[in-house]
């Protein structure tokens, strides 16, 4: 069964953020392990064709958990969150500035490689992955409640101005 933890909000500066400042969502008791599985497996796909790593972003972070947290409440995998808001709405809100941003959402795979390894096989998600303007990554994980308890993955890939 997958252990969880309330969250409302988690900074660090070692480690990619683990929920955005004001939202309380339940995410796994693994988190940070799973956002760092999630980035060594999107960079070493990124390396495979020749690309540059991304580096961990704050601000995509907060981007991508409000939305992990908005789809974990609605059961949805949707990149438009409950109150109507875009990629490009949360990217402001954040605080991001950008000049090329993509997102990947998706619902149910029980690890970050398996999150990587679906996104790949999909050629929308594979194109953001591999975006070639894109220099930086937030990434936001939440779980659906009981008893649905699905893990909501988003993935933001980002270049700023």
């Amino acid at each position: 069964m997958l252990a969880r933890s309330r969250l409302a909000v988690v900074a660090t500066t070692t480690l990619l953020s683990l929920a955005a400042p004001g939202f309380a969502c339940d995410v796994p008791d693994d988190a940070a392990a799973q956002q760092a599985e999630v980035l060594a497996n999107v960079n070493a796909e990124r390396k495979a064709q020749g690309l540059s790593a991304l580096r961990p972003s704050p601000k995509l972070d907060k981007a991508a958990q409000s939305l992990a947290c908005d789809n974990a409440d609605r059961q949805s995998i949707s990149h438009d969150s409950s109150d109507g808001g875009t990629l490009k709405t949360r990217l402001r809100e954040a605080g991001y500035a950008f000049r090329a941003a993509a997102e990947n959402t998706g619902r149910g795979f029980g690890s970050g490689a398996r999150a990587v390894e679906w996104w790949m096989d999909s050629e929308k998600h594979r194109d953001n992955i591999l975006l070639r303007k894109a220099k930086e990554v937030g990434i936001g994980i939440a779980v659906s409640a009981a008893p649905d308890s699905k893990l909501h993955w988003i993935l933001v890939v980002g270049a700023s101005r």
